[in-house]
């Protein structure tokens, strides 16, 4: 396939700051800043991938400099690190500041087959950068990349093409390791911009790293968040990541597309997961529901992967105080009736939260769902 050359070319005029001929030289061009703002965010841009072919990641840089332009930070800064589709000569992965007149580059990271963007020790690295290079009072971070739930890799895969989230040319990585180069770090709020990340493995695997976690429990369509009407609720005195969310749905809806989001808490999963317990423990069979008479949040051909979480626990038994638990960790949610993957969604009866419907006992072992956390606590497992 022909890579597209133009919309990079467009990013890198816009840098303010040099940085040397060399596209593999790792060495940064400026000094990291000591005074502290109140808010950082970081974009965790990976678009090595079908989406920067078709240049998404341009766009919403571009939004991303018009909301700034008209005052979206608010004394914060914003940070991306960008690993962009790669041409002849490279481009490597960077990390810059966006501003409004454009982007000013801090660092830039060599670019080989021995690592990549999704790779734990590569995230890891940049956690520490961004907050060396823009300091400030607390952080938030926006994962942007293509996605697939708590999927790991099918069990013919040949290679480490982990699944889960992102895609750096066809590598992924899985939650656990995702959890694993989030260690120590703790941020005002998670966003996914990128499909199907709003389920419980998700987000009780990442509960520890921050209050509030937005996602989409389905597939989110390829232009994302508009940054451009999103930006200024992330750098509120208090971050509005309810409202970040309501904006994208509205711009979905409102053009007649799919979209379906939730934002959620995570002080209250720790209380979810021991209720989750106690109704898979009290279940007489927990494999025997009929997982096809609940609403579905993937396409068919993974079809138990990610269903409604609520269905799928009254299917089970779910007790009054389970639905206590759960309706404290879900915040916000909406859903147009239409999903992409042509199927629909009842958005009355939409939880906002999906799960894994495991129908035997071997389907607890599936694409790696014995790794995670949600199933070792909960399944026992």
């Amino acid at each position: 396939m022909k890579r597209i050359l133009y919309p990079i070319l467009v990013i890198v005029s816009l840098l303010t700051v040099g940085c040397g001929d060399k596209a593999d030289d790792p060495t940064p061009p400026v000094e990291p800043d000591v005074d502290p703002v109140s808010r950082t965010v970081l974009v965790y841009m990976v678009a090595d991938n079908s989406l920067g072919n078709a240049a998404f990641d341009v766009a919403d840089l571009r939004e991303m400099m018009t909301a700034i332009g008209d005052g979206a930070l608010n004394g914060g800064r914003l940070l991306a690190y960008w690993n962009c589709v790669q041409t002849e000569g490279g481009i490597p992965p960077r990390l810059f500041e966006v501003t409004a007149d454009g982007i000013k580059e801090l660092k830039r990271y060599p670019d080989d087959t021995s690592i990549y963007s999704v790779d734990p020790e590569r995230i890891s690295e940049v956690m520490t950068d961004f907050k060396s290079y823009a300091p400030a009072d607390e952080y938030g971070i926006i994962f942007w990349s293509h996605a697939n739930g708590w999927l790991g890799a099918p069990s013919d895969a040949a290679g480490p093409k982990y699944r889960a989230f992102g895609d750096d040319r066809g590598y992924h990585i899985t939650l656990p390791s995702l959890a694993g180069a989030l260690e120590g770090q703790q941020f005002a709020f998670i966003y996914f911009d990128c499909c199907l990340m709003g389920n419980i493995e998700t987000v009780y695997e990442l509960r520890r790293f921050a209050p509030v976690i937005a996602a989409s429990p389905t597939e989110l369509g390829v232009e994302g968040m508009p940054y451009d009407q999103t930006l200024r609720y992330f750098f509120l005195p208090e971050p509005d990541v309810v409202g970040a969310a309501r904006t994208t749905f509205e711009r979905y809806s409102s053009n007649g597309m799919e979209c379906q989001l939730a934002v959620y808490s995570t002080a209250g999963l720790d209380r979810l997961a021991e209720e989750s317990r106690t109704v898979i423990s009290a279940a007489t069979d927990p494999f025997t529901p009929e997982v096809n008479s609940l609403q579905r949040y993937v396409k068919p051909r993974d079809y138990n992967s990610s269903v409604d979480m609520r269905d799928y626990y009254d299917l089970l038994g779910a007790t009054a105080s389970w639905h206590t638990a759960f309706d404290s960790v879900v915040l916000w949610k909406a859903a147009t009736r239409r999903a992409i993957g042509d199927f629909t969604v009842d958005p009355d009866a939409f939880c906002g939260l999906g799960s894994h419907a495991p129908r035997s006992e071997s389907d607890l072992n599936y694409r790696g769902y014995a790794d995670l956390a949600w199933c070792k606590y909960v399944w026992g497992k």
